[in-house]
């Protein structure tokens, strides 16, 4: 078997940062991160979830409804809006339909709607109407760093089309500069990008909020069960 000198390189790279860590600690295995490109250590997950012992068997087409940016409206959005629905569909939990706000303004004369706020009584009939939706998943920004390493946070809700009752709920803070996210971040661009980006080394995922978003979006989907 040829083995390339790149997956040397990889093998010898993760053989020394686990000797970093045993020998030195997490603030040295991070560092050995950085330098080689690898992802050893521990990887963040999310905790802070809420739901149903199993999704509703009827639970087959969910709405996506337009990202609530709250205070940070005047930021363009679109391609981590496009990024959440992506990952969200990656799922294959249910058939998924993203509505565009342009289409909420014009059912509900808003755009957008909080996963906090009170939800007018006509828009799981509506949606349910037009779109033949099982169920509504709203997701808030909460918060966003632009800056080297970036930041996002995300709080989204799953809602019974039927009955309006909470199917799921995920409210969580991403912050790059924590070894942990860091890490995770890094390793879904390994694993899930690499066609993508194939050149590209894993620290620019905490370099862009369009290519963290991504990893945000698969960690706080992925809960869903």
């Amino acid at each position: 078997m040829n083995i390339s000198a790149k997956a040397i390189y990889q093998l010898l790279a993760a053989l020394g940062c686990l000797l970093a860590l045993a020998l030195s600690g997490c603030k040295t295995a991070n560092a050995l991160n950085s330098k080689l490109d690898t992802t050893v250590g521990k990887k963040h997950k999310v905790t802070n979830v809420h739901e149903v012992k199993s999704l509703p068997a009827h639970l087959r087409r969910v709405a996506l409804l337009p990202l609530y940016k709250g205070r940070y409206d005047h930021i363009d959005m679109t391609v981590i809006e496009q990024n959440f629905a992506q990952e969200l569909s990656k799922l294959n939990v249910f058939e998924l339909i993203t509505v565009e706000p342009e289409k909420m303004e014009e059912l509900f004369g808003v755009e957008r709607y909080s996963s906090v706020e009170v939800l007018p009584t006509k828009l799981l009939s509506k949606l349910h109407e037009i779109y033949a939706i099982d169920g509504v998943m709203l997701v808030d920004l909460t918060y966003y760093n632009a800056y080297q390493p970036v930041g996002m946070g995300v709080r989204a809700k799953l809602l019974d089309g039927h009955t309006g009752e909470l199917v799921w709920a995920a409210d969580e803070t991403f912050d790059g500069a924590s070894p942990a996210v860091s890490n995770a971040a890094r390793k879904y661009f390994q694993t899930q990008s690499t066609t993508e980006y194939p050149l590209h080394r894993t620290q620019t995922v905490l370099h862009s909020t369009a290519r963290f978003s991504k990893y945000v979006a698969h960690a706080l989907f992925d809960t869903i069960q």
